[in-house]
């Protein structure tokens, strides 16, 4: 019988391999007389003596064999406890690509049991697979236009539903990844051409938008100053200063290595190559770096992989984004090397021996799978750095939110846009080629950046048109992300707006479910009641939630042109009184640790040297590893209290001496207040000790950032006599506000 791994015809061979493979003989290792009567390049006599014919034994052909050294091999026995369908098929798919594929299968499966309640026979929707394979192309036209009906998920989560074009495609790109594994063969072409109308039909009827998100690019000028309010803010708070570190020197990674988000924040310290290396213009040894991230999409297991080098830049404007710096300040706050390293110093001692070209500098072996950018998390109400573990992409994307909003950006930074400033800038490069470019960013060729990254505001059309030199700097000015951000543009709802959205009709029909939900359970006490109200209760949270997120989008987009219109009516009718720069807050509560920091980073070359600058440096560094164990308290909670700002100071001013010009026989309004304040009983000031374990705090916000991840879940006060345990967190909560005075 034929070998079916074989062609059928004698004259018919592969060459794929470099080997000729025939039809199955019994005799294919023996030799006829004409391959032996003409020697070929193939079987050279040095050929023919390596070639030993397998042992015969009385059963047929032996599975053990002699060596070259006369000892005796056996052939491993063939296991066959796994099958090929064993096998997960997306085992080695990216973690994202899971998530897409399991909601449109999970989706279908939904669909399919909708059917079968609605259908009297049930059989064909019993099974999900087997209807898949007897879909025609109107069920799933039907299916798909079901998909924009569904609004919870099965975790019980509100979907967010088909806002664009390309979201629906998402999932009818895998939705045919699905129907192609159960098939086992492609979509048939009629019936793809069928619902490619049909998809076109939906995403008109549902209105769904379909111009593709603007790929605006950021440059190191952006950044620069997207660092430095991330180390200077005192609006957003992390649990430990290592965290300020760390979004910081990401930011920078991405930028100088136009990598995807993923692959920088899974960098760990075995991707970390630190060596110094020989001058080749003389002098000191240079400092270099080199990274390796690993490329997230990867099939088969075979990934390329990319290095970058960073040499130490000497006599650099600004720290806040030298890589360099960031990088050995988290190192050796770590005490990651093996030699014995501890500070910048001691790197600056060290030198190349003679006959050498560098002196590497390695980390330990036991810390090679630590992460860069670890997790930072609370144990037991304190912060732990645990360095075994990544940062969340949850973390990542709150801390970046909030600083675009800090920063009054319009639209929140995203990581994808380094890909396309730094993509831009390599396209416009004359000794960057296209396809090191394309190497760079891992795409396969030229169109793959054309289609997606390359921006598509064009600045430079009148220029080239007039035949005048490009203007660099009016391009990055044009299309920066900080060509629309103001520092006024609100980052929380006022009151007005809040009460807007709590007359939204869905939050209303929300809050008289509840209510008729609890009404029920009071006239009939039942656990299933129960269950159902607090169901209701989550649900009215989460709407709230949900429509000031969407109102607070609105206000932000709106704000640019109604203060535009302000703005430019105050500057014609002469009313605008000052300055942006004497719009800055006063009062500052920066802690010395971050004043420190802050200092260390930001401070400009003094001597132009090589000492002077290692130093300048060094003491970089030091600032570094010193901020990464302060812990700041953890990120504020609610809306923070407004501050009085300059304007307001000045026009307080003029307000009270207007009134102390008005007449000399009354007195100034501030005089007039203290004294109605001094007719008026005292308050309770706020504590500022924490009853439970006797710690002191110079503030009450600092107590009550103390208080709730250590002592929330106490439910026994200490300081009381009767030491009462309250079984519910409401009761524990009535008990320290009105006793203790802290309004949790």
């Amino acid at each position: 019988m034929p070998n079916k791994y074989w062609t059928d015809d004698p004259d018919e061979t592969e060459t794929g391999s470099g080997r000729s493979y025939q039809t199955s003989d019994p005799d294919i290792t023996e030799p006829d007389e004409n391959s032996r009567s003409i020697p070929t390049r193939s079987q050279t006599p040095q050929s023919q003596r390596r070639t030993h014919p397998p042992q015969q034994l009385q059963g047929g052909i032996s599975a053990q064999i002699t060596t070259s050294k006369g000892r005796t091999y056996k052939d491993p026995d063939i296991d066959t406890t796994e099958r090929l369908s064993d096998i997960d098929p997306n085992f080695n798919r990216a973690e994202g690509t899971k998530k897409l594929k399991e909601r449109v299968i999970d989706r279908w499966h939904r669909f399919c049991r909708k059917n079968g309640e609605n259908e009297s026979d049930c059989t064909r929707w019993s099974d999900p697979e087997n209807a898949l394979r007897q879909a025609s192309a109107d069920c799933i036209f039907q299916f798909l236009k079901w998909c924009f009906k569904l609004e919870y998920g099965t975790d019980g989560r509100k979907l967010p539903g088909y806002g664009q074009a390309g979201t629906f495609n998402t999932d009818w790109k895998y939705f045919r990844i699905y129907y192609e594994d159960i098939l086992g063969h492609k979509m048939d072409k009629d019936m793809v051409k069928s619902l490619r109308t049909a998809r076109q039909w939906l995403i008109h009827e549902n209105k769904l938008g379909t111009q593709s998100r603007d790929n605006d690019p950021v440059y190191i000028d952006d950044m620069i100053e997207f660092n430095e309010t991330i180390l200077q803010t005192r609006k957003k708070r992390f649990y430990l200063g290592i965290q300020r570190i760390m979004l910081c020197l990401a930011l920078m990674l991405g930028l100088f290595t136009a990598g995807r988000k993923t692959a920088i924040l899974k960098l760990q310290y075995k991707h970390l190559r630190i060596s110094l290396l020989r001058n080749p213009h003389g002098g000191p040894p240079i400092l270099d770096i080199a990274i390796k991230p690993k490329y997230i999409k990867s099939l088969l297991g075979i990934t390329n992989l990319n290095t970058f080098s960073f040499p130490e830049i000497i006599l650099g404007v600004s720290l806040v984004f030298s890589p360099h710096v960031f990088i050995m300040g988290l190192l050796l706050h770590a005490r990651a090397f093996q030699a014995n390293i501890r500070s910048m110093d001691d790197v600056r001692r060290l030198f190349v021996m003679r006959n050498c070209q560098e002196l590497p500098l390695p980390l330990k072996e036991e810390m090679d799978n630590y992460y860069l950018f670890c997790k930072v998390d609370l144990i037991d109400g304190k912060p732990w750095i645990l360095r075994d573990q990544p940062m969340s992409d949850s973390q990542y994307n709150a801390a970046i939110r909030a600083i675009s909003e800090i920063m009054g950006l319009l639209k929140w930074f995203f990581f994808h846009q380094f890909r396309y400033g730094t993509g831009k800038i390599l396209d416009k490069t004359e000794w960057v080629s296209d396809s090191e470019r394309n190497l760079i960013l891992n795409h396969a060729n030229t169109s793959t950046f054309l289609k997606y990254y390359r921006p598509r505001n064009h600045t430079q059309m009148q220029q080239a048109v007039l035949g005048l030199d490009p203007n660099e700097v009016i391009d990055r000015a044009l299309t920066s992300i900080r060509r629309y951000a103001d520092k006024r543009r609100p980052r929380y709802l006022d009151d007005t707006q809040k009460a807007l959205v709590e007359d939204d009709p869905e939050l209303q029909t929300a809050i008289s479910n509840r209510d008729a939900l609890l009404d029920q359970f009071q006239q009939t006490p039942d656990a299933t009641l129960a269950h159902a109200v607090a169901e209701a209760e989550r649900n009215i949270k989460n709407t709230r939630q949900r429509l000031r997120y969407r109102r607070k989008k609105e206000v932000r987009r709106a704000f640019s042109d109604e203060q535009a219109v302000k703005d430019a009516n105050a500057q014609l009718s002469g009313t605008n009184l000052l300055e942006d720069e004497l719009n800055e807050e006063l009062d500052d509560d920066t802690p010395p640790e971050q004043t420190m920091l802050i200092e260390g980073l930001m401070a400009v070359p003094v001597e132009w040297t090589f000492e002077g600058e290692w130093q300048r440096r060094n003491v970089g560094t030091e600032v570094i590893i010193m901020y990464c164990d302060y812990e700041e308290g953890g990120p504020l909670r609610g809306r923070p209290k407004g501050k009085r700002r300059l304007n307001d100071e000045v026009r307080l001013l003029s307000v009270e001496t207007k009134q102390i010009e008005k007449t000399e026989d009354d007195k100034p309004i501030i005089e007039k207040k203290r004294k109605i304040e001094q007719e008026q009983p005292q308050t309770a000031k706020k504590p500022l000790v924490c009853f439970q374990c006797g710690k002191k705090y110079s503030q009450y916000q600092s107590l009550l950032r103390h208080f709730r991840p250590i002592h929330m879940n106490d439910r026994r006060c200490k300081s009381c006599a009767d030491g009462m345990e309250y079984l519910e967190q409401m009761h524990w909560q009535c008990h320290v506000a009105a006793v203790h005075q802290l309004n949790i």
